[in-house]
Parts: structure tokens; sequence; C-alpha cells
């Protein structure tokens, strides 16, 4: 399986340095939208533009850039 990397991007970064295996660019791609949404809702201060997911494949190349989104409850 492939591994990608979910890098924070914007106001406080943070660099994926363990990364994880994903079947595909479809399913990275839904994991950094989880990620995305977690941090979203457990910290809203985050949500604002210029902070995102940036997601990576293993040879460093951004695939997707996933805003931080929070779940009102």
């Amino acid at each position: 399986m492939p591994r990608y990397f979910f890098h924070l991007a914007g106001d406080i970064p943070a660099h994926d340095v363990v990364g994880h295996d994903c079947a595909d660019d479809k399913d990275a791609q839904d994991h950094g939208s989880f990620i995305a949404h977690r941090i979203g809702t457990e910290k809203p201060e985050m949500v604002r533009d210029g902070n995102f997911i940036s997601v990576r494949d293993e040879g460093d190349s951004e695939l997707f850039r996933i805003p931080l989104a929070s779940t009102s409850v």
C-alpha cells in the first residue's frame, strides 16, 4: 500500500513524519478530510482561511488541500 503524509499547514504548521498507508488517492483524500474535520471540531479556533491539511504522496507531491472544518452539535 502506498504511504501518504498529512501535513497541517497555516498558523501552526506540523509535518507528518510517519505517514499513513492508504489504498489509493481517494482513500488518502478521505483520511485527510477526517483529520481536517477532527482538528476543526476539537480546536474550532483553528478553522480559518489558510489552515488546511496538505495530503502528500511518497514523493512529497501535494495531491490535495483540505480546509479545516468543524461540526456544530
